[in-house]
């Protein structure tokens, strides 16, 4: 995995505005993940054997490599416990958050998705996706998510609005939140409101395509304080951005 130096150094302001952490010890974990060969080639011969169409796919529906690359630093500098992440897909996040938890000997990640029978009708219902490729492969959420990394694993199917206060109650507090699910307004502002209590005080909130609509914009605007964006493109080539936010 390649990243341009402009990439690596927008990652790198990101996770220290939101860490305070050094930048040495930031651009030293950045290395590491595009370094790390053995992970790459493992995600790779797990997208080998998909079909790479919608729904489950590597292909269209990987987050994208400046996100995904910020959630492993993220994680490899706040040495998090719990990690919880809502939206799942294809698991390409999910991978860069757990080999991170692997590298640190700790954690766990607490994922939710919707099952697959929920998203195929979605995609169904979408005049521009009449036909559907399916792989068996694809029809679970993390599909690509390494067989060695899933031990430190819990994926809970269902809507995040029924499934995420009680997985809350029974984890928190959290120390690195991922919103990845429905990007609707409603569906965005919620689960930020239901996360920020349950997030350690210098626990992180990201949130992904956040350039949607103002969600992001007015959660921060109602608890205050400085939210952080990184910049990304989709595979598609679209520009999008996530957000971070740290509890003070």
């Amino acid at each position: 995995m390649e990243l341009d130096r402009n990439t690596q150094l927008n990652i790198q302001n990101f996770v220290k505005s939101l860490t305070k952490a050094d930048e040495a010890e930031i651009q030293n974990y950045i290395y590491e993940i595009q370094e790390d060969h053995k992970f790459h080639d493992s995600i790779a011969a797990k997208a080998n054997t998909g079909s790479g169409e919608k729904p489950f796919s590597f292909r269209m529906l990987a987050v994208d490599v400046s996100s995904r690359t910020a959630l492993y630093v993220l994680c490899r500098t706040l040495k998090p416990n719990v990690v919880v992440e809502t939206g799942v897909a294809s698991g390409m996040s999910s991978s860069f958050i757990l080999r991170a938890l692997d590298k640190n000997a700790k954690g766990k990640l607490y994922s939710i998705d919707v099952p697959w029978h929920t998203v195929k009708n979605i995609w169904q219902h979408n005049p521009d996706d009449a036909v559907i490729h399916e792989q068996p492969i694809e029809t679970k959420s993390g599909w690509i998510i390494p067989d060695r990394l899933r031990d430190r694993w819990d994926l809970t199917l269902g809507k995040t609005s029924e499934k995420l206060p009680p997985l809350l109650e029974k984890i928190a507090p959290v120390d690195v939140f991922f919103h990845d699910s429905a990007h609707t307004y409603e569906n965005m502002v919620w689960e930020f409101q239901t996360i920020w209590p349950n997030l350690r005080k210098g626990g992180v909130m990201m949130a992904h395509n956040i350039n949607k609509h103002s969600a992001f914009a007015d959660f921060e605007k109602s608890v205050g304080g400085t939210s952080f964006k990184l910049s990304g493109l989709n595979n598609d080539g679209r520009e999008m951005f996530s957000g971070g936010k740290a509890k003070a």
